[in-house]
């Protein structure tokens, strides 16, 4: 039997991966530089986010599909050499080649990051089939802190080397991290119980859960229920991140206290995903949902008449929201579908969050060039809320329905 010394060293390392990961939030560092360098517009310019985001549902399924024939180490081996060679590959970019940013740092990172996303996780809940909730959360918090750790980081060699000279030197350490920590990741052995740990009785409801693979999964009414959810559900957050300094500087406060609401996003999105994770061990999965649907429904539909402080307060507020949904539902699927297939079956799952991460954003910005505020797409976030807050309530896990 492994030790738990064992299980904390190989979850160390997972949450180092997820932090470096976690570079897809500091694109706004470089999307001024770029534009002023090479002239670019600024649409142009920030499709290669869009493009990171895209990218990423696609790396999921690779990565979970692949990842039990060739183990956690080697695929997280694999997607540290595709974010740092993306990286370091935008680096050579000029004013002609707008493409190979999109290719770089947008289609390669954003696959690399994807395909080392669901094996990490799938890993770690193995190794913590006790503490699956607050594992998972801690895991993908560490994604959303990467944002917080790196944006000073970037700036500072922004200001030094230049763009391009940042992305040179980021592309070398996230390779050398990545690569690295992989080398201490590998799964339980089959059956593996933590010591002091005994598994629920037979007969329960978290006892007798089935593994499912993707072609039965893909069949249940659960599995498209759940991509509802996820779909709706994280729009609001994704309408609000990317908007969060215009967004309070329109609620009246100053450049600086608006450019506050940057790093605010970063900690609350990081916060809810350990937080929200937790909480659903004690509270249930999908009742946790239901409750971080309700508080970021109502939020999004006052969010654009708040002003001064209270702006902040409510941006807060969704991204700690948004954290808890991507930080509650890997632990979700694998109660729905079993521990065995998470990687391949959360990765089909994230692809509705892919396809949010590129329209949501897309409909705040429209609704803002049409109108003058956020108003009308606060109100589309919200009320998704809210529909996939009553698609939650009448959701059963499929083997309670056995």
């Amino acid at each position: 039997m492994e030790s738990t010394g064992n299980r904390v060293l190989i979850l160390a390392a997972g949450m180092l991966v997820m932090l470096c990961s976690g570079a897809v939030y500091i694109w706004g560092v470089f999307q001024g530089p770029l534009v002023k360098m090479f002239s670019w517009s600024q649409a142009s310019t920030a499709f290669t986010f869009s493009l990171t985001l895209g990218i990423f549902g696609l790396g999921t399924v690779v990565g979970g599909r692949i990842v039990d024939k060739f183990g956690p180490r080697e695929v997280t081996a694999v997607g540290g050499l595709l974010i740092g060679g993306g990286v370091y590959l935008a680096s050579l970019i000029n004013a002609d080649r707008i493409w190979l940013l999109w290719l770089s740092y947008g289609a390669m990172m954003g696959f690399g990051v994807g395909m080392i996303y669901t094996p990490i996780i799938a890993c770690l809940s193995r190794w913590y089939p006790d503490k699956k909730g607050m594992i998972t959360g801690l895991v993908v918090s560490s994604l959303g802190a990467g944002g917080l750790v790196f944006t000073p980081i970037a700036k500072g060699l922004v200001t030094g080397y230049g763009v391009l000279g940042t992305f040179s030197i980021m592309g070398i350490l996230f390779g050398l991290l990545v690569v690295g920590s992989a080398f201490f990741l590998k799964n339980p052995p089959e059956n593996y119980k933590p010591v002091g740990w005994t598994p629920p009785a037979a007969g329960s409801a978290a006892a007798t859960v089935r593994n499912y693979p993707p072609s039965v999964m893909l069949m249940t009414p659960q599995f498209y229920a759940l991509a509802i959810i996820l779909l709706i559900g994280t729009m609001s957050g994704l309408m609000v991140i990317p908007f969060g300094k215009i967004l309070a500087a329109q609620a009246g406060l100053s450049d600086t206290i608006a450019t506050s609401a940057i790093m605010l996003i970063s900690i609350g999105n990081a916060a809810g995903r350990f937080i929200w994770g937790a909480t659903s061990d004690k509270l249930g999965r999908l009742k946790t949902i239901m409750v971080i649907l309700c508080i970021s429904g109502t939020t999004m539909l006052f969010l654009n008449q708040l002003t001064g402080i209270a702006s902040l307060v409510g941006i807060g507020i969704v991204a700690f929201c948004y954290g808890g949904i991507l930080g509650t539902m890997p632990a979700t699927t694998a109660d729905f579908f079993g521990p065995k297939n998470l990687g391949m079956n959360y990765g089909l799952l994230l692809l509705a969050f892919s396809t949010s991460a590129i329209g949501a954003p897309s409909v705040a910005g429209m609704a803002k060039d049409a109108t003058g505020d956020f108003k009308t797409a606060f109100l589309i976030g919200g009320i998704s809320c809210l529909v996939a807050l009553a698609i939650a309530f009448f959701t059963k896990p499929p083997a309670a329905r056995e």
